[in-house]
């Protein structure tokens, strides 16, 4: 009895597999527009435009060393709450493979759109809690 229904059953939940595989998608493939966008906006920006051309033609390397701080950051260095924040971006980087994310998520002490964008992305279970952490720093 068993060697029957055993069968059906693996074959059922295979066709119901199938069935829902359309139409899962997680959040990040949606956001793969948007942060082109934001790049996009970034690299048109007058901010720094020489490193964006530098990176775009590779020049340089487009990653710099990790520093142990942020000069753009001003007020009390806290390392936990600074790691967390490299944590978000590194994750971000991953997610991408966009080495301008990893540069433009820590501009402005992580005061930008594209941090903004990748905790959003990286489905954190409480992403307030990192835009807390940011302007904790």
């Amino acid at each position: 009895m068993y060697s029957k229904t055993i069968p059906a059953m693996l074959a059922i939940i295979t066709v119901a597999y199938l069935c829902a595989l359309p139409h899962a998608h997680a959040r990040s493939t949606q956001g793969y527009g948007r942060m082109d966008r934001i790049l996009a906006a970034l690299k048109t920006s007058p901010m720094e435009p020489s490193a964006a051309l530098a990176v775009e033609h590779g020049t340089t390397h487009p990653l710099e060393k990790k520093q142990i701080y942020d000069t753009s950051c001003k007020g009390v260095y806290d390392r936990a709450l600074f790691n967390d924040l490299e944590h978000v971006c590194d994750d971000c980087y991953n997610l991408y493979r966009t080495s301008y994310v990893a540069s433009a998520c820590r501009n402005n002490c992580f005061e930008n759109e594209v941090f903004d964008v990748c905790v959003y992305e990286l489905y954190f279970p409480d992403h307030e809690e990192y835009l807390r952490s940011r302007d904790g720093l």
